[in-house]
């Protein structure tokens, strides 16, 4: 685990690098100059909203998510290392194949999450709901894992 730190950390850093070589001028987002959209492919009532970059694209990126109260993510993974802030509300987060809330941890605001790439895990909302926000280097997607059959 020590060795992985100085690892993850690094990347994180590169990411951060990354970006901003890629912009010219500075990016200023207000909490009122959110513009929500309903999310791709999720159920109604998820929102998303993107600040930089495209998810979609190769590149640094950073979106937030809007997730309603008590709404299950069930096992998937993602191609790249996803950072993790809890902005408001509860989020759950477990990993593995099969949805075990037990082994998994709720996440209050102001928490931050570290998720490897392809990381199979699972998640929730909180009984207020979730409001996250997520950067990475993308491309990003998300890949659906069948529970492990016993």
């Amino acid at each position: 685990m020590q060795r992985l730190f100085p690892v993850v950390l690094g990347a994180c850093l590169l990411a951060v690098n990354a970006l901003a070589a890629a912009q010219s001028e500075p990016i200023t987002v207000k909490p009122g100059d959110v513009k929500w959209t309903d999310m791709k492919g999720a159920p109604a009532g998820w929102k998303q909203a993107i600040l930089v970059g495209d998810p979609e694209k190769a590149g640094p990126y950073v979106e937030r998510i809007k997730i309603p109260p008590n709404a299950a993510i069930p096992a998937h993974s993602h191609p790249d290392t996803e950072n993790i802030t809890v902005l408001a509300g509860s989020f759950g987060i477990g990993t593995g194949t099969k949805v075990d809330k037990s082994k998994g941890q709720v996440l209050s605001a102001g928490s931050f999450y570290l998720l490897p790439a392809n990381t199979v895990h699972y998640a929730w909302a909180g009984p207020k709901g979730v409001t996250l926000q997520i950067h990475g280097v993308g491309p990003s997607g998300m890949t659906m894992t069948e529970p492990a059959k016993k």
